[in-house]
């Protein structure tokens, strides 16, 4: 697969994008790992690093860890150094140094670093996406309101340009120059919005923004879900919400997000327990009773499955390394 492919749900079931890391890395792309390898030495076991741009992050790993089930926001992500595999629904892709992905909408995923150490750690930096701006850049850009891929969900990959790596560099120099970063950030993320519309992502991006507006219905279900996680479900009910058929909202679901509605909210609730133990030092069995858990056996057991361990032991590995949720 070359710098032009791209991955979305409905592609084979594992793509690997390590063969396509540049033989000689960008400079642009050595800047950024520059940049971010000193912003980031002491971080260590805790690996995100919140920028003083909003919705800008940088990871740090410098040991390979357990795969770490996460909920990705609408993001795009570059892989700077190391490789992650991550699994999106039931497809699997492998991100090595110099590829990017993006995500139009919350996709509970697992995620593990494949290519990690101490001399060479593992760096990227995600961007939150605003999908307000990026449906602007597309309405008042003509040459971008190409036809889109109607079929086309999910998230897409691909290798990122130089032009891409430049302005994400841009904006990554702007932290800790709070002036600059107020005047000048919103219009680096404009033209990350316009890189990502010209890259090989660019048809699924207008594909997923044009289809978000017309499709409201699995918007609106995604967002109830967000909100009322520790609710029943009521398949039949999301579906009225949603305005459409039960077995279409449960097709379209999964073809937006990579996982039925029943499941996704199991997702919410075990990330939402998970961070309740960690965060508030709740006990199980008041984290499963607050996240909608009727039975406090049933919740350790789906637990266990997700997370590879009982919820007690996971939550003192992770408290004894240094907070890590992985």
């Amino acid at each position: 697969m070359t710098s032009s492919s791209i991955s979305q749900f409905g592609s084979n079931p594992v793509r690997s994008l390590t063969s396509r890391a540049p033989a000689e890395p960008d400079e642009r792309l050595q800047a950024l790992k520059r940049l971010i390898g000193k912003v980031t030495p002491q971080i260590g076991l805790k690996d995100v690093c919140k920028t003083s741009i909003p919705d800008l992050t940088f990871y740090r790993m410098d040991k390979l860890a357990t795969p770490t089930y996460c909920i990705y926001e609408p993001c795009v992500a570059i892989i700077l150094q190391g490789a992650k595999e991550i699994t999106f629904g039931e497809q699997a892709c492998e991100f090595a140094q110099g590829s990017f992905f993006v995500t139009s909408v919350d996709i509970p995923t697992l995620a593990r670093v494949t290519a990690a150490s101490e001399q060479t750690p593992y760096l990227s930096i995600v961007l939150k996406l605003d999908l307000s701006m990026l449906n602007e850049v597309i309405q008042t850009q003509a040459p971008l309101k190409q036809e889109a891929t109607p079929e086309a969900r999910g998230f897409a990959s691909g290798m990122a340009s130089s032009e891409m790596l430049d302005a994400f560099a841009r904006l990554s120099a702007l932290t800790g120059q709070p002036l600059e970063a107020g005047l000048m950030s919103d219009l680096i993320k404009r033209e990350i919005c316009v890189r990502l519309l010209l890259s090989c992502a660019g048809q699924w991006l207008r594909s997923v923004t044009r289809d978000g507006y017309r499709d409201k219905g699995i918007v609106r279900a995604i967002e109830w879900l967000k909100l009322h996680y520790d609710e029943p479900l009521h398949v039949a009910q999301l579906a009225q919400l949603s305005g459409m058929a039960s077995s279409t909202l449960h097709h379209n679901f999964r073809k937006l997000t990579g996982t039925s509605p029943v499941q996704y909210q199991k997702s919410l609730r075990l990330q939402a327990a998970r961070s309740l133990m960690l965060t508030e030092r709740v006990d199980v069995n008041t984290a499963a009773l607050r996240v909608g858990y009727e039975s406090v056996a049933q919740f350790s057991r789906e637990y266990a499955r997700r997370f590879g361990a009982p919820p007690s032991r996971d939550i003192k590995y992770a408290r004894e390394n240094g907070g890590r949720l992985d």
